[in-house]
């Protein structure tokens, strides 16, 4: 391990007011799920100037363009109790960046680094990126600008399809963060990549996980995997 990359929203904390994505879940006719899933596709990776490609999200939820909110800011982004001191932790071992999926919109005047400093090695949100998770070449990126092979990174998120399977995808390992019961599903995932995938309830068994496998104290990861039998 050479690089532990950490996803933001629902992972360290939470956006306390209305984010960009739920305002065009709004305005769009079509069902809310349908219409976040376009704008977390689409608009994630793109910067605030790319008018074409904004305007071509717009016609796929069915939004006038010129009803796009440009002038959204958000309300401050809240590190959960016990974030920090986790990142702290994680970070006395191995360099840590954050790999977030984020609009340029939802995250101005929102400073993660400052929030985290001087834990973060650093921070990576898509529309910078030009590339959001689940696609392989997030992770793949980060890797290569930090200098470590993708293999190299283990990736720490609470979205199974973002942030799980896009570490995997990029032949990285994952940590997934979730309260959810085991399934069928998420045996076979274990059982498909045996030894890249670990399960836990929170962000402090995380971080004891990669201690443990850093320095070979602290809670075995079989403890911290959630019991999938």
């Amino acid at each position: 391990m050479g690089l532990v990359s950490l996803d933001v929203g629902y992972t360290l904390g939470a956006p306390s007011g209305v984010t960009l994505t739920q305002r065009l879940a709004a305005l769009s006719p079509l069902a809310e799920n349908r219409a976040k899933q376009l704008v977390q596709e689409h608009l994630h990776p793109v910067r605030p100037d790319d008018t074409a490609a904004i305007q071509a999200l717009c016609r796929a939820i069915g939004v006038d363009p010129a009803a796009f909110p440009y002038e959204h800011r958000p309300q401050p982004f809240a590190l959960w109790p016990g974030a920090r001191e986790a990142v702290a932790r994680i970070a006395r071992l191995v360099p840590v960046v954050t790999l977030s999926n984020v609009t340029y919109w939802d995250e101005r005047g929102c400073n993660v680094q400052a929030l985290l400093a001087p834990h973060l090695a650093g921070h990576y949100p898509s529309w910078r990126l030009g590339f959001a998770k689940p696609d392989p070449q997030a992770v793949r990126k980060v890797a290569a600008v930090q200098g470590v092979h993708a293999a190299e990174v283990l990736h720490v998120g609470d979205s199974l399809a973002y942030d799980v399977q896009g570490a995997l995808a990029a032949g990285a390992q994952a940590v997934w963060i979730t309260h959810a019961a085991a399934t069928g599903a998420t045996r076979q995932l274990l059982a498909e990549h045996t030894g890249r995938l670990t399960i836990v309830p929170d962000l402090d068994t995380a971080a004891a996980h990669i201690e443990q496998t850093l320095t070979g104290h602290g809670p075995s990861p079989t403890t911290c995997r959630r019991n999938t039998s």
